[in-house]
């Protein structure tokens, strides 16, 4: 059996000759929306999923783990193919558009009730690609729907039932605003290996 540097290693070969044979949403698929979690067993991607589903009132069809908690590697820019580590987080995704307007609405009500927040500005470009960061929404001391947020995720963190990682969670309106926010970079990755085997072959 390999070891877990190694089975890394050979997971980002098969992503990256996933590249070269098919299309960025159908290596968005494939790797990110299906299969399985690097990071936790199949028992006990199943049963987070349905621990934020139910907690959310969602289908654990509803609720991914993303990124290289997901891969096993990174795929951001400034991160890219960084082997998932210790230090790493589980990065959650809900795709709910119901609970999107639910946070949206009071979002919309803290702004006309209490006025402007720090975060403002970035919320709303987030919001313009169909996804919520918690950590832009109104301070959570005035704003109990993010307090509640931050509350459960830390929660969920310190059962250690996922490992010693601490558990993150954002939100997005559909599945359109998820696939092609992981599309952009899984496109960036596309261009970076085909033009390293282009250069190889020259």
């Amino acid at each position: 059996m390999p070891g877990k540097m190694e089975a890394i290693d050979q997971r980002i070969q098969s992503f990256k000759s996933d590249l070269s044979r098919n299309s960025p949403i159908e290596v968005v698929r494939k790797n990110i929306i299906f299969g399985d979690s690097f990071v936790l067993s199949q028992s006990e991607y199943f049963d987070l999923r349905s621990t934020v589903a139910n907690h959310f009132n969602l289908h654990p069809n509803e609720v991914l783990i993303i990124g290289s908690a997901k891969l096993g590697f990174s795929i951001v820019p400034t991160k890219r193919f960084r082997h998932f580590s210790n230090e790493s987080d589980i990065d959650i995704v809900l795709i709910s558009s119901a609970l999107f307007d639910d946070i949206w609405q009071a979002t919309f009500t803290y702004k006309h009730e209490v006025g402007i927040w720090d975060q403002e500005r970035e919320f709303k470009d987030y919001l313009f690609r169909g996804w919520i960061r918690p950590d832009k929404l109104p301070p959570s001391k005035h704003f109990s729907i993010c307090s509640d947020w931050w509350e459960f995720f830390r929660e969920l963190s310190n059962t250690g039932k996922y490992g010693n990682f601490k558990i993150a969670g954002a939100l997005y309106k559909s599945w359109f605003y998820l696939e092609n926010y992981q599309k952009i970079c899984t496109e960036d990755c596309k261009r970076e290996v085909l033009d390293h085997n282009e250069n190889i072959r020259d």
